[in-house]
């Protein structure tokens, strides 16, 4: 058998275990890309390193650092770009050494760093403040200011000292370290160009940064007041943004000040144009100059207003004088020493007075002005100055000085007002009303009375007068007519009842009792209702009786009324009942055409009773169908100068009735011996108003102000000139000793209250109305 042999190889793997020490890199913050100026944290990343007694650091740009505790982060930063290898062994005290190591990229940032300035042009010894933007050492950067002012940072550790150059003496000490600021302030002593250059790194000045900067002196100036100066009187200067409290002054006049203060007072003697200059003392600062202009007071006094009167205060002002303490004498007994410039005195009387005044210090003749003081015209008017109880009567208080019055009424009533005040009395009486400038502009009391009556059984007629409602004692109506009323128009001494009938043909017709009251105008109308008698055609006659008051027995006129015996009346136009015609200006006759009528008849009478009666013998004028009539020369001639005329017109039928008649009309033709000439026409304030073809005015006035001229044909003692508005006497002058053709002028106030008035300008020989010599028309128009 043939035997096998079996190599068995047996391999034996054998294992080994080798230790191989952890790796450890120092753990750099922040992370990304690293730059110079940069701070960069640096810490172990191995915390055995806990347990180191010391840890030796090498930044590996020749910087190192040691710290007893081995876990401890420090901050480093780089002034160059470039790699760098930073090391850190830790110290055991039982074990080798523990080494970590970590490699840094420093990059180089893109230089954008720059300087600012604020203000742009600082101004000397006013701080101005410098910023460096993006260096790399924000907190290490070494300024130079340019005038040898360095400020910088010294790192130190443990104790440290900073000096700041430009303040010397300064010390400061505290634990810590401190660098270079990005903000800094400077103060320059000096103007001038300068280069300011920060260094970053701690002061590297390879690379430094530079800002050209112009400091300028301030905005020096020289001031004065007053910005008149007058000769001899004190000026005051100031020197405004010196830089300096010490001034050397130079006046212009020969007079200077060395070291001054900044505020001086200077006097010149004599007026002239002066230049003033200043300059801070012990500098070669430019001088800062201003010219000033003096002159001679014109010392003078002023007063307002320029028209004082009685008790008005008067404001004084004493111009131009060289002190403010005056001396003064007002010319009525009052004197003031060292009074102020502007004073105020009141005059209690009238006349003319010289005011004096002088500066208090100064020895020189007083300055005087003439002053005229008015008389007072401040009154009070009480309407109506009799009323009865419990009726408004009207205060006013004319050309008084305040807005607001002080009334007393006299009835226990007082109160503050307006300068026109209503008041009611409950009692009758005579009461005082007094009147007083409230705020103090015057003490004076002014007054007036207003009588206060009540009822009174003892009552007198003082006035009375009866007429027909057309004005006049006669009439002439339509048959059933209702536009005829009787009236008896009075005016009473006292208050109280009025009784009374009127009297128709001849009978008793209707009885009144009314009150009258002190000093009313009282008119008592009869009755519309039932009304005169006006259906029996004819004349009728009205009359008054009246029994109470009866002291006095008073007979009444008879007024006399005329019932046609148809019931048409013909409306007349022109000219006006009571018209005024001039001798050679002859008018117009027109009337309005009344229903049936186909021709017209006009009548002339010097004479009433014929016309009314429609007599035998007067002479009616066939006019035709017109509506109009222009009497003849023969006509006209007939009509009596001077004095009332009377006419009537009447209309007929084809059959030749009457129809319908007119009223009695008056004209009065009046031989004119004087002329008047209306010459201009102006508003209250003096402004011209036009006058159309002389005899025309168109104005929104409500009054008016009309001259003039009269000129008589002969001599008179006196002529009147009375000027009437739509019938009312509205004005009445008086000329005295006329000679012939002589021109004399007037002036007079016209009221303009209605869209249309017709004004006449009536002149009379005597005061009489019948004696007529000149007359003038006008139409106002609003």
């Amino acid at each position: 058998m043939k035997k096998k042999i079996y190599i068995i190889t047996i391999a034996m793997v054998v294992m080994f275990v080798f230790s191989v020490p952890q790796l450890f890199a120092i753990e750099v913050s922040p992370s990304g890309t690293h730059y110079v100026g940069d701070t960069l944290s640096f810490r172990p990343s191995n915390s055995a390193f806990a347990s180191a007694y010391d840890a030796n650091w090498d930044f590996g740009d020749g910087t190192t650092y040691s710290t007893t505790s081995g876990m401890e982060t420090v901050t480093h930063s780089y002034s160059s770009p470039g790699s760098y290898t930073v090391k850190v062994v830790g110290q055991f005290p039982t074990t080798s050494p523990i080494t970590e190591t970590v490699t840094v990229r420093i990059e180089q940032r893109v230089d954008n760093r720059y300087i600012e300035v604020e203000p742009d042009q600082p101004i000397v010894g006013e701080p101005a403040t410098f910023r460096a933007f993006n260096f790399n050492t924000p907190d290490g950067i070494v300024w130079d200011m340019g005038d040898g002012t360095i400020l910088r940072a010294v790192p130190q550790r443990g104790n440290f000292r900073t000096n700041q150059l430009n303040r010397p003496g300064y010390k400061k000490t505290r634990r810590g370290s401190i660098m270079g600021t990005s903000v800094v302030t400077h103060t320059y002593s000096s103007p001038g160009n300068y280069t300011v250059t920060a260094s970053d790194n701690y002061g590297d000045d390879s690379n430094p940064v530079r800002i050209n900067i112009t400091v300028r002196l301030p905005d020096r100036g020289i001031t004065y007041t007053p910005l008149q100066p007058l000769a001899g009187a004190p000026v005051q200067f100031n020197a405004v943004n010196f830089l300096a409290d010490q001034i050397d002054w130079n006046f212009g006049d020969g007079t200077t000040i060395t070291g001054g203060s900044t505020t001086v007072t200077h006097v010149y003697n004599n007026a002239g144009t002066y230049t003033v200059t200043a300059r801070e003392t012990d500098s070669q600062y430019p001088l800062v100059s201003v010219r000033i202009t003096v002159r001679m007071p014109n010392r003078q006094i002023i007063y307002q207003p320029t028209s004082p009167r009685v008790d008005q205060p008067v404001y004084f002002q004493a111009r131009e004088f060289i002190t403010n303490s005056i001396d003064w004498n007002f010319g009525d007994g009052t004197m003031i020493t060292g009074g102020s410039t502007t004073m105020t005195h009141r005059f209690m009387t009238q006349g003319t007075y010289t005011v004096s005044a002088k500066d208090s210090t100064i020895n020189h003749t007083p300055v005087t002005t003439v002053i005229t003081i008015l008389p007072e015209n401040r009154y009070i008017v009480v309407s109506p100055p009799e009323i009865r109880t419990n009726e408004t009567v009207t205060a006013t208080a004319f050309n008084f000085r305040g807005d607001y019055i002080l009334w007393d009424f006299g009835d226990g009533t007082q109160r503050s007002g307006l300068h026109s005040e209503t008041h009611q009395y409950t009692r009758a009486g005579t009461y005082t009303i007094t009147a007083q400038d409230e705020n103090g502009e015057s003490q004076v009391r002014f007054t007036a009375q207003v009588i206060v009556r009540g009822i009174d059984d003892q009552v007198n007629l003082e006035i009375a007068e009866i007429r027909l409602d057309n004005g006049k004692y006669y009439k002439v109506v339509p048959k059933n007519s209702k536009n005829i009323r009787a009236i008896l128009r009075m005016k009473m001494r006292g208050t109280g009842i009025v009784s009374g009938y009127w009297i128709v043909d001849g009978h008793p017709f209707e009885f009144f009792n009314e009150v009258a009251y002190q000093g009313e105008i009282r008119e008592i109308h009869t009755r519309r209702v039932p009304g005169l008698p006006v259906i029996d055609p004819g004349i009728h006659t009205i009359t008054l009786q009246l029994t109470r008051p009866a002291e006095i027995p008073v007979t009444f006129p008879i007024l006399k009324y005329f019932v046609l015996p148809h019931e048409n009346i013909l409306k007349t136009l022109t000219p006006p009942d009571g018209f005024i015609a001039k001798e050679k200006e002859i008018p117009e006759f027109s009337w309005e055409e009344p229903k049936g009528a186909s021709k017209y008849q006009i009548a002339f009478s010097n004479y009433l009773y014929p016309i009314i009666n429609e007599a035998f013998g007067l002479r009616w004028i066939n006019v035709g169908t017109a509506l109009k009539y222009t009497p003849d020369e023969d006509t006209w001639n007939r009509i009596k100068r001077n004095r009332w005329t009377y006419w009537k017109v009447r209309a007929l039928d084809t059959s030749g009735n009457i129809v319908s008649e007119s009223d009695v009309q008056d004209i009065k033709v009046v031989v004119a011996t004087a002329n008047i000439n209306i010459q201009k026409a102006a508003d209250l304030e003096g402004n011209e108003i036009a006058i159309i073809n002389g005899s025309s005015i168109n104005t929104t006035n409500d009054d008016i102000l009309v001259q003039g001229s009269i000129e008589y044909l002969g001599n008179s003692p006196y002529l009147v000139l009375r000027v009437y508005v739509d019938n009312q006497l509205t004005d009445q002058l008086l000329f005295r000793d006329v000679k012939k053709n002589e021109v004399r002028y007037f002036e007079t106030s016209i009221p303009n209250k209605k869209m249309k008035s017709r004004v006449f300008f009536k002149v009379l020989k005597t005061s009489s109305p019948a004696v007529i010599v000149g007359i003038k028309g006008l139409i106002l128009k609003k």
